[in-house]
């Protein structure tokens, strides 16, 4: 699995309406081939500094949307927020996820 991450300066005063047009973006990439997912994190410090990140199940899926005019049509929706921006491809070594208690705690 490969994961990408865009970290990205929103322009300011623009942070409510770049995270509504990533959702519809992130929601429309979640249904193309090979993409597990799609999440959006915040720095609570920087709150016009956001990492946009996105699950690929293999390169071959990953270059086949990097190559694709939907991700043209993706990319060009958060264009217009867009101050800043760099990214990087980085491979899920290791991927464990937490199973729930049935009290939410620790057991």
């Amino acid at each position: 699995m490969l994961r990408t991450v865009l970290e990205m300066t929103v322009l300011e005063g623009c942070e409510d309406e770049f995270r509504a047009a990533w959702l519809q973006t992130a929601q429309a990439a979640a249904r193309l081939p090979g993409s597990v997912a799609q999440s959006l994190l915040r720095d609570p410090r920087h709150p016009r500094t956001h990492l946009i990140m996105a699950d690929w199940a293999d390169r071959a899926a990953l270059e086949a949307f990097q190559s694709s005019p939907e991700r043209e049509r993706l990319s060009a929706r958060l264009e217009p927020f867009r101050e800043s921006a760099q990214k990087r491809v980085f491979e899920v070594v290791s991927h464990l996820p937490c199973t729930p208690t049935l009290k939410g705690g620790p057991s």
